[in-house]
């Protein structure tokens, strides 16, 4: 099958805080303590996590992506490779890839920031970005690829509805982040619009529930998204609350999908991981409530270490 992920690649830099408030609480200040306390540094991008989850789960994904030709975009394309992801089609640019900094606390909780160097820019795709791509069986992307740029907007939708119409299977992670990116004019609806044309939405978490829908709540938030796909398939998740999948015939009531008991070293990269398990496994021809258990079950393995 050919899975095509398109949207962000980025440089991760992970900041210990919480581990380094303990050392510093601590009389124990070695060498090895304080090599502890350094900022370390990733191939990161919601896209791109999911793309590499793909490559290590034995599928060779395509990443539709702009990549700087500086030392940092050779590193990013470098790592992808490692990770069994085909970048042939990625998209030369003048400009550096950005970084994305994530602070973690004391119980591996993160909270993302984004920062774009003045040599760097968001990813931003144009009509050209996507000559002589193949037909897709599934087109994956996230709401990291609309940006307030109706260029980029218009290009992206005009992709995807290509695909559609040739036969891809549209999955949409709504991943807006609105504290970095906004949710208002342009991007909100090239955001509603993607919405539509997606077969299967995936959505986490209240950052992602009040900007798009107004509520809160999983439930109300899941249902008012499937509203605005026309009817395709919700796959709704809330930390440790039971995953919620909406869909037509006996979807439409909701099934709902516990979370098993775990220890939890790190919260980061939950999401890519039931993204990319997710991918596959409706890649082997499972459906979504189950697909979204098995991804479910990996992105536990993942968040508590044992990956």
């Amino acid at each position: 099958m050919h899975i095509i992920c398109l949207g962000d690649l980025c440089c991760d830099l992970i900041v210990p805080y919480g581990k380094m408030q303990k050392i510093l609480a601590s009389p124990d200040l070695s060498g090895e303590k304080a090599g502890m306390m350094n900022v370390s540094m990733q191939c990161g991008g919601s896209v791109a996590n999911v793309a590499r989850t793909l490559g290590k789960l034995g599928d060779r994904p395509i990443m539709v992506t702009p990549v700087g030709g500086d030392d940092l975009g050779q590193y990013l394309r470098s790592e992808m490779e490692k990770a069994g992801v085909d970048m042939d089609y990625a998209v030369p640019s003048a400009k550096s890839n950005n970084y994305c900094v994530a602070v973690l606390d004391g119980r591996g909780e993160r909270t993302m920031f984004c920062f774009v160097p003045p040599w760097a820019d968001f990813p931003r795709f144009s009509e050209r970005s996507f000559e002589g791509i193949p037909d897709a069986d599934i087109l994956f992307t996230s709401g990291m690829a609309i940006l307030d740029d109706e260029e980029n907007d218009q290009a992206v939708l005009s992709f995807v509805r290509r695909q559609k119409e040739r036969g891809a299977r549209i999955v949409f992670d709504l991943n807006v982040r609105a504290e970095s990116y906004g949710y208002v004019g342009v991007r909100k609806e090239a955001c509603e619009e993607m919405l539509s044309l997606s077969d299967i939405v995936l959505l986490s978490g209240e950052e992602e529930f009040l900007p798009v829908t107004g509520f809160r709540e999983q439930e109300k938030a899941a249902r008012k998204i499937w509203e605005m796909t026309e009817e395709g398939t919700v796959i709704a998740r809330n930390g440790h609350l039971p995953i919620l999948v909406l869909g037509k015939g006996e979807l439409s009531e909701g099934i709902t999908i516990p979370i098993k008991p775990l220890k939890v070293l790190s919260t980061l990269g939950a999401g890519d991981s039931f993204d990319g398990a997710f991918l596959h496994e409706i890649a082997q021809g499972e459906g979504a409530a189950d697909a979204a258990r098995k991804a479910s079950d990996y992105a536990g393995l993942f968040i508590s270490g044992k990956l």
